[in-house]
C-alpha cells in the first residue's frame, strides 16, 4: 500500500505527490481507471477527485472524470448495451450488472488516458465495490478525526473480498494545529 497523503496544507502538491505515487507506478500502454471512495459520506470525495482530475488536465489530455451513477446511466454508442449480443431472430440476451461495468471500463480506458471515478461511500452505496474487480485500483479517502479506524479496515476487508485493489489513502480535512507562519519556519 502507499503512503498516507493529506491533501489540505498545499493541495497541488499534495496532489501532484498522489500522482507521481499512484499514477506513475500504474504506467501502462492502456488507459488507467481509478476510484476514489470513502468509508462515510462527507469525507471529501468530490473534491478530491475533482483536484487530481484538474492537474490531471493540466499535464496531459485524455482525462475524464466522472461519478459512479454517470458511468452506470451514460449510453455508449457502439458500445455495451443491456442487451447486446443477439441475433434479429433470437430473443435480447440480457447482460449482468457484473458484465455491464467490466464493458463500460474497458471503454473508458479504450478512450481516455485517465479515468477518475467518483463513488458514494460504501456506507450508503455498493458502487465501489462493483465497479473493484474491474479497476486498476481504489483511494480511499479518509477524513482526519472523523474516520474510525475500525471503518477503514472495514473498507479495506470489503474491498478485498470482491478482488478490488487498494492504492493508497488520502487524509484529507486535517487540522493543523501549528500556524502557517511557525510552519514556514521549521
Amino acid at each position: 500500500m502507499s503512503a498516507i497523503f493529506a491533501a489540505d496544507r498545499e493541495p497541488n502538491l499534495a496532489f501532484q505527490g498522489i500522482l507521481n505515487s499512484v499514477f506513475q507506478r500504474l504506467g501502462t500502454a492502456e488507459g488507467i481507471v481509478i476510484a476514489f471512495t470513502s468509508a462515510n459520506p462527507g469525507e471529501g470525495v468530490s473534491y478530491v477527485s475533482n483536484q487530481i482530475a484538474s492537474q490531471l488536465s493540466a499535464g496531459s489530455s485524455g482525462v475524464r472524470r466522472l461519478s459512479s451513477s454517470e458511468l452506470f446511466d451514460e449510453v455508449w454508442p457502439s458500445g455495451p448495451s443491456r442487451f447486446d449480443g443477439f441475433a434479429k431472430t433470437e430473443p435480447p440476451v440480457a447482460r449482468t450488472a457484473w458484465e455491464d461495468w467490466r464493458g463500460k471500463v474497458n471503454l473508458l480506458r479504450a478512450r481516455y488516458r485517465y479515468s477518475i471515478v467518483d463513488c458514494p461511500s460504501l456506507a450508503v452505496s455498493g458502487d465501489a465495490l462493483s465497479l473493484a474487480p474491474h479497476l486498476d485500483g481504489i483511494v480511499v479517502v479518509v477524513a482526519a478525526n472523523q474516520t474510525h479506524k475500525t471503518q477503514v479496515a472495514n473498507v479495506e476487508r470489503q474491498i478485498q473480498m470482491v478482488n478490488g485493489k487498494i492504492l493508497g489513502y488520502l487524509l484529507n480535512k486535517r487540522k493543523y494545529m501549528v500556524p502557517d507562519w511557525l510552519y514556514k519556519r521549521l
